[in-house]
């Protein structure tokens, strides 16, 4: 009987957590878009928006038509309300690397020894301002009265 109470103590503490994690959320409203460089669609490029003053933030990913849709605490649900700095990030694949020959063959040379030793740094489509909130420029306002569409067209 002592364990019966213990177990649904346990159940109702545990229910409580969790209702009360979910009613300090901030409220969040729809954010989609399209991301665009010189006119033309960015795809899987990860953009981001940051509201300073509720300390939140949202992320989204594009796809190949260059939108987006903003996800703060699960799938798709938006940004919170307010001004929101933004960046966006595309770094292409690395190209792929050539195999090294085998220790065994006669032109093999330990790695260090006349190459690099380091890959090449990740390429980017999007300029190197537009991935930092700070210095891209990029604001975004978002409402709360109905579903935000904020568009990005990149120029440089």
């Amino acid at each position: 009987m002592l364990l019966r109470v213990a177990l649904v103590g346990l159940v109702l503490f545990t229910a409580g957590c969790s209702r009360s994690e979910k009613l300090n959320r901030l409220p969040v409203f729809k954010v989609r878009g399209v991301v665009t460089l010189k006119g033309a669609p960015v795809a899987n490029a990860d953009v981001t928006f940051v509201n300073a003053e509720a300390n939140k933030g949202a992320f989204g990913k594009t796809n190949e038509e260059g939108e987006y849709q903003l996800t703060t605490y699960s799938s798709f649900d938006g940004a919170v309300p307010g001004k929101h700095n933004v960046s966006i990030v595309h770094t292409l694949p690395p190209a792929s690397t050539v195999a090294l020959p085998s220790p065994e063959d006669p032109g093999y040379q330990p790695p260090g020894i006349g190459q690099s030793t380091l890959p090449d740094a990740p390429k980017s489509n999007v300029p190197a301002k537009y991935g930092d909130p700070a210095t891209s420029g990029l604001i975004a306002v978002v409402n709360e009265d109905d579903e935000n569409v904020v568009d990005f067209a990149l120029t440089e």
